[in-house]
């Protein structure tokens, strides 16, 4: 019989800095300084373990930053380090229905920029805290990094805690200095230094690098030519999520470039990354369908999904090819390709 799990749920709320303005929606939060007093959490609505979270028993963090009104209601709500799983959503909808006493500035409600973590665990199951404040902890400087209005500060202060997280081998870091040795980013440009870096990460199993090294070793590009141990690191990549190496090993298949020809290997692959929205990989996995000898009615309807919904994200390709076979459709066909559509993407 299944164990009985119980979700724990711990909230913790912390205060961004930013410049001090007048409260108002059109301008930015004010920092906590003299003269001002941060909300107070007074309600707030636990979430729920998603079923997919509760049947893989994931635990970790969810990190968001919120802005909290002058009616203490929390607005401008924004997912920071996701979890995944369902997890997100249940938090989010949980942190909608929160209530706070409002933060003031000289007595006058003020809106306040915060961080909210969301932390899920299962009593009795041990948990690795350490990777997941190091989890986070990068996320949240690499969406410092992606923002455009940061400051030169807060980006160097991302740059030195990703610098940091490489120095303690967390592999996404690693990966992360390494591109930007290879690119100069963030620092003198060493291809040497760089690869070094990627080969570590790749080592830990971290499939972007994988597919970096695999893909120089393929092509033989800053790495010496060496197509076996590429291709298995590729499909090492491909496996761990890469969808670069799914689609570049799904065209391999498909032509028979450096492989045996095998077009159900390249559907597999191509069906990895077409799943997670990649246009080019929906274009030729539907295509392939489109284009098989005997295809049966679901191959052909499956076809009209995948080049549909790559059309969608306006892929000329797929845009001709769906056109072409949309008149054929029955009635009945286009509502089987719709709902194939919408169980074609994954969550």
């Amino acid at each position: 019989m299944p164990r009985v799990l119980t979700a724990l749920l711990v909230f913790c709320l912390s205060i961004v800095s930013l410049s001090a303005q007048p409260s108002s929606e059109s301008t930015a939060p004010v920092r906590i300084g003299p003269g001002v007093t941060p909300p107070r959490l007074i309600r707030k609505v636990e979430p729920e373990y998603s079923a997919e979270a509760r049947a893989n028993q994931i635990q970790g963090t969810v990190m968001f930053q919120i802005v909290v009104s002058e009616q203490g209601r929390p607005t401008e709500i924004t997912v920071l380090s996701p979890l995944g799983f369902g997890l997100d959503e249940q938090a989010q909808r949980a942190l909608e229905q929160w209530e706070f006493a409002p933060g003031t500035k000289n007595g006058v409600p003020v809106r306040i920029l915060a961080n909210v973590e969301v932390n899920f665990r299962f009593a009795g199951v041990w948990f690795d805290e350490k990777a997941e404040r190091r989890r986070n902890t990068f996320n949240l400087a690499l969406g410092t990094l992606g923002r455009s209005d940061s400051a030169s500060g807060e980006i160097a202060r991302a740059v030195a805690s990703i610098t940091e997280l490489s120095r303690s081998q967390y592999p996404p870091a690693v990966y992360l200095a390494g591109k930007w040795l290879l690119d100069g980013e963030h620092g003198q440009r060493d291809t040497a230094a760089g690869l070094a870096k990627m080969e570590e990460a790749a080592a830990k199993n971290y499939g972007p690098a994988l597919y970096e090294v695999g893909i120089r070793r393929v092509r033989g590009h800053e790495l010496p030519h060496d197509l076996k141990k590429g291709l298995s690191e590729l499909r090492s990549a491909a496996t761990l999520g890469s969808v670069q190496a799914q689609y570049h090993l799904g065209v391999r298949y498909e032509t028979g470039d450096g492989v045996p020809g095998d077009l159900a290997r390249a559907r597999r692959y191509y069906h990895l990354c077409a799943s997670r929205g990649t246009a080019l990989c929906q274009y030729r996995l539907g295509r392939l369908l489109h284009e098989a000898a005997g295809r049966n009615e679901r191959e052909y309807v499956q076809a009209q999904a995948w080049l549909q919904l790559a059309a969608e994200q306006d892929l000329a390709e797929a845009k001709a090819l769906a056109l072409k076979g949309a008149p054929q459709l029955t009635a009945e066909q286009r509502a089987w390709v719709e709902t194939l559509k919408r169980q074609m993407m994954r969550k």
